[in-house]
């Protein structure tokens, strides 16, 4: 059955920014445009706007939009370097990637299995053991934390899973980067070491059963440029397509595990109020007014004698105030209160259930015969375990000098305000003047473990320093000032008797001098290094097995190149453009067979075969007429504008007539007839495809009456189609008109609409575009 090309126009737009990117979702109504100002917008087929997304920065514009497979993640690629998986349902950003180079290209395939897929390496019972994370909005409200992110979102891209789907980045430096699920990083594939003078990488199509890479790369030969496509074998995916999407599981709950402790650790700075930060100021001015040692000897001969020095007496007159002291008392009782609840509500929720998933990371890494070849090293998971359990302790030993500091904290300033209403001679609350011997207690570990000590500067000048907020320096990304005294702990006497024994990997380390940022800081570097591990050993894995010189570039060329996997025929199609307006296309087959990939060798030999053909299009007769029966006579080729694939079976060609630039023919081919047109060819050295002397065919004889269709109304520059969604988005040559169309119509509603159209295209063309239809993108 040949392809058709019924199509009737449903929406018409003018747009007030250039379109730069369109790309339609294969599974929803729903098409993603990218404008020249770095913007992304979501349209419903009637072009209302579902959510905008401004660029990421000042002259940051997006390169390329990919849709997962499922259509409910879509990706985006930045000049920057930058990729951003974004939720189509609140278009909230679910991961981001940095490639530290210019993204040329995104695709993100589904690995398609014809056998029945075998039992998963690996079953997440963690909902089973692990309690939910608390919501991080709702645990503090301080801030504005009603918009606070929840940090938990790489988890959303395993939702709904079933199969393994690929995302690759494309790059402007030669290489391409593979990331399971968008956001596991698998390989990294630098053509450069195959393909001489590599750079501009224009697409990287993975085939539905990961055997294969297809890459078009620019490359440097000479003096000029020319454009080659590369074959990269990637068995090792396709082989070990369960273990990956394991690790690929495993590694994105600790991704957003760590996102989630980030978030936490942001909440406790803010929840940490620096008021007690102010006192130590009074009470360090203070002691250089008397000798070393004099502050604490005042504080204590109140305490036990209820006498002072006047120095002293005029000091608490003048700068403690009864107002002073009761803002400073519900500052610290609020501020430890929130500190509290997030380190024992999330902080060691969220370092818990890294420990959990970190254990089954370990699992996995046992399983020496199915991921040793992925780079997972039971070593290297176990030191992140253990790395993971100190964060624990630290948390723990937080929340102990949180108890403690609110206890002495309490006892101390009540203790004060009685003392500095007595000097002012005002009356005290009787209940406020009891002391019981607890309270005795706390008020003298507090004078004797905060207040005064000597410093030494580097000058080696001796100034008194102060330690009465003990909690704000875990907060900090620097060792601690006053570690928790442990001495008197036995199981810390046990370990530093037994050194062996401490360093059994079962037993978690905890680094004294650390701070809470300190150890969250080092947990985020161990695990960075352990998920780094696996990329580097698939990349080795991953061959270059051959590469095609496909045809030379002009300075000016903008190279136009789509590709598809065709399961049916485990072939892959690529159909290449040189450029706008010229008269010829490529079309070629690959093969992905594993056979076919096996004699093909493990590196790139002498002799390269491919099977392709160039085609041109003669003038097409009438607006859905046949192409012209006069072979004879020299007939005027049509200048093509773009070429996609609907489907597997269909390929859409974009052309403009040469004699009437306001008229384009949408053309759809079918692949049966085009394939039969291919010529298997073998390429010697450095000899491109383009200059070997192939009769390029004329695919007008291929289409017939339906197959074709003119559209008037003005030149075209690109267009978008999805035969998933069986439809087409064509752009004007402003970019600047959006023209909808419905790909598979009724005959007697096309007539009805060719009318329609005509009258509307005459009305536009006397009086130019309405500003009645103009639309912000």
């Amino acid at each position: 059955m040949a392809a058709t090309c019924i199509m009737k126009q449903v929406e018409e737009r003018h747009i007030a920014s250039e379109i730069t990117k369109c790309v339609w979702s294969p599974k929803m109504d729903l098409v993603a445009i990218a404008n020249i100002q770095g913007q992304v917008a979501m349209h419903r087929l009637s072009w209302q706007r579902v959510w905008l997304i401004s660029a990421p920065g000042e002259g940051i514009k997006v390169t390329g939009l990919a849709w997962r497979p499922d259509s409910k993640v879509l990706a985006v690629s930045y000049t920057s370097g930058e990729v951003m998986l974004v939720d189509i349902e609140d278009s909230s950003p679910v991961h981001k990637l940095s490639v530290n180079a210019e993204v040329t290209a995104l695709n993100w395939a589904l690995h398609q299995v014809d056998e029945t897929p075998p039992e998963p390496a690996f079953e997440d019972l963690s909902d089973t053991y692990l309690p939910p994370l608390p919501s991080l909005s709702k645990t503090y409200t301080g801030g504005g934390g009603e918009e606070r992110e929840e940090g938990w979102h790489e988890g959303r891209l395993f939702k709904d899973q079933t199969a393994l789907t690929l995302l690759t980045v494309a790059t402007a430096t030669a290489a391409v980067h593979i990331y399971a699920f968008g956001l596991f990083h698998c390989a990294t594939v630098d053509l450069r070491e195959a393909v001489p003078g590599a750079e501009r990488v224009l697409d990287a199509a993975p085939s539905h059963d990961l055997h294969i890479l297809s890459c078009l790369v620019e490359r440097e030969c000479g003096a000029g440029k020319e454009v080659a496509q590369v074959t990269v074998e990637t068995m090792i995916l396709a082989c070990r397509h369960q273990e990956l999407r394991a690790l690929a599981y495993c590694y994105g709950q600790v991704y957003g595990l760590m996102t989630y402790g980030s978030h936490t650790l942001n909440l406790l700075t803010e929840a940490w109020e620096s008021i007690l930060m102010e006192l130590d100021l009074k009470l360090a001015t203070y002691a250089n007014t008397v000798p070393e040692g004099g502050v604490s000897a005042d504080f204590l001969d109140l305490l036990v004698f209820g006498v002072s020095s006047p120095e002293f007496d005029l000091f608490l007159s003048n700068q403690l105030t009864e107002k002073g002291l009761k803002k400073l008392g519900h500052s610290i009782e609020l501020s430890y209160s929130n500190i509290q609840k997030l380190v024992l509500r999330n902080v060691q929720a969220v370092g818990q259930a890294l420990v959990y998933q970190l254990s089954a990371l370990v699992g996995l890494a046992r399983h020496y015969h199915r991921f040793s070849v992925l780079g997972v090293e039971e070593e290297v998971v176990s030191n992140a375990v253990r790395e993971a359990g100190a964060f624990v302790m630290k948390s723990v030993e937080l929340q102990q000098v949180i108890d403690g500091s609110m206890s002495t904290f309490k006892s101390f300033l009540r203790w004060l305000y009685v003392v500095v209403q007595r000097v002012r001679g005002e009356a005290v609350p009787e209940e406020m003047s009891r002391m019981t011997q607890q309270d005795l207690t706390y008020i003298t570990e507090f004078l004797h473990d905060s207040l005064e000590d000597t410093s030494v500067t580097t000058e080696g000048e001796r100034r008194p320093r102060f330690r009465l907020e003990r909690v704000g320096q875990y907060l900090k990304d620097a060792p601690l000032s006053t570690p928790l005294e442990s001495d008197s702990n036995p199981w810390v006497a046990f370990l530093a008797e037994h050194p062996a024994l401490a360093e059994h990997p079962l037993i978690f380390p905890h680094h004294q001098e650390r701070s809470l940022l300190q150890e969250h800081k080092s947990l985020t570097s161990v695990l960075d290094e352990m998920a780094g591990q696996p990329a580097k050993v698939i990349s080795k894995a991953v061959n270059i097995v051959s590469w095609v010189p496909f045809m030379s570039l002009s300075s000016s060329s903008q190279v136009s190149v789509n590709q598809i996997s065709c399961p049916r025929d485990n072939v892959m199609y690529t159909v290449l453009l040189p450029g706008p307006k010229q008269s010829v296309l490529y079309l070629a087959r690959w093969s992905t067979s594993a056979e076919r990939l096996a004699r093909a060798g493990t590196t790139p030999g002498p002799a390269r075969q491919i099977e392709a053909a160039p085609f041109v299009f003669s003038q097409l007769d009438g607006s859905r007429g046949c192409s012209l029966d006069q072979p004879n006579l020299p007939t005027p080729l049509l200048q093509l504008i773009g070429a996609q694939f609907y489907t597997e079976d269909t390929l859409s060609v974009l052309a403009q007539d040469p004699h009437d630039p306001k008229a384009s023919f949408f053309i759809q081919l079918w692949m049966l007839a085009a394939c039969g047109e291919l010529k298997p060819v073998v390429l010697y050295g450095d000899t491109r495809l383009a200059d070997i002397g192939l009769t390029a065919r004329d695919a007008a004889t291929l289409v017939d009456a339906s197959g074709y269709r003119r559209l008037e109304g003005g030149p075209l520059s690109t267009f978008a189609v999805s035969g998933s969604r069986k439809m087409a988005l064509l752009l004007s040559e402003n970019r600047r008109r959006m023209r909808l169309f419905d790909m598979e119509v009724e005959e007697e509603d096309e007539d009805e609409d060719e009318e329609d159209t005509a009258q509307h295209e005459s009305i536009i063309n006397a009086s130019g575009a309405s500003d009645d239809h103009q639309d912000a993108l």
